[in-house]
């Protein structure tokens, strides 16, 4: 079992520090799998059987060198559990600095990924700083948890404004409610509203895109959800997507799916909360 890659391009290593970053700001811990076309980040829901978020990342479009050898030719592939927040706070020099990087498996008194940063130097051609991130290698048995997440039908399907846009007003929604809750239409309407004793607030945006209308007779199809939950999908701004869809099962399910290129897939999934 071996694995060992190169990124020297600025954005590429730009666009990877985001999206460790984001998953850090969603859960602690988070498996990768590495596979010979593609990483997948994994993070699983509460009860442990689910992903709420799955990343998909084309290695083509990341990294200049690339070696994988997994556990076995049938499964050719390595998954391992790491702190999604030490990850990332070993790459942010990575935004800014940064000549390149090299990341491999290692084995110091304990599995690592690890992470060799080679950086600009005023005296020298450069230096290199060194980080040991602690992994968990996964064995086979447990593989069955991290496969891609089915994706159900929805009963509509409709563009979210830009991302900041959702921010600025979901950051002051959450300071007077936990709950959220999601109303749209077949003409392109989204709503944005928390209700308490004393008030009800709601954000209108009108005219997004409706890539799959409802076909049932209810004026809209509704969920509400976690507030703080959804308000973790603005990070993902950070790597200016070009499409940012929400699909909604009526009551049941919020899912966000985000694009960049086809080399970067963001599947957000929230599940619907009963608000008596």
């Amino acid at each position: 079992m071996r694995f060992r890659c190169k990124m020297i391009d600025a954005v590429a290593m730009r666009d990877f520090t985001n999206i460790v970053t984001a998953i850090s700001k969603t859960a602690k811990h988070c498996v990768l799998e590495l596979t010979n076309d593609q990483i997948c980040f994994t993070v699983l829901d509460d009860s442990g059987r689910a992903p709420t978020v799955w990343v998909e990342l084309s290695r083509y479009h990341f990294f200049n060198e690339y070696l994988m050898v997994g556990i076995g030719e049938n499964n050719n592939k390595i998954l391992f559990d790491f702190d999604a927040q030490m990850l990332a706070k070993s790459l942010m020099s990575l935004k800014a600095t940064a000549r390149s990087v090299k990341m491999k498996l290692t084995n110091k008194q304990h599995p690592c990924l690890t992470l060799e940063i080679e950086l600009p130097s005023l005296t020298t051609d450069s230096w290199q700083c060194i980080h040991d991130v602690p992994i968990k290698i996964l064995p086979k048995q447990e593989w069955n948890v991290y496969q891609p997440p089915t994706i159900p039908d929805f009963h509509i399907s409709i563009d979210l404004p830009q991302l900041k846009y959702i921010r600025s007003f979901v950051e002051r929604m959450k300071n007077m409610s936990p709950h959220l809750r999601l109303i749209v239409n077949n003409d392109g309407l989204l709503v944005l509203k928390v209700e308490t004793d004393a008030a009800s607030v709601a954000t209108h945006f009108q005219n997004l895109q409706v890539w799959k209308a409802d076909e049932s007779e209810r004026d809209s199809v509704t969920a509400a959800v976690d507030i703080r939950r959804f308000f973790t999908i603005h990070t993902w701004d950070a790597i200016h997507p070009d499409s940012v869809k929400c699909n909604i099962i009526n009551e049941r399910l919020v899912y966000i799916h985000i694009n960049l290129d086809d080399n970067i897939k963001v599947h957000h999934f929230i599940p619907a909360v009963a608000i008596d």
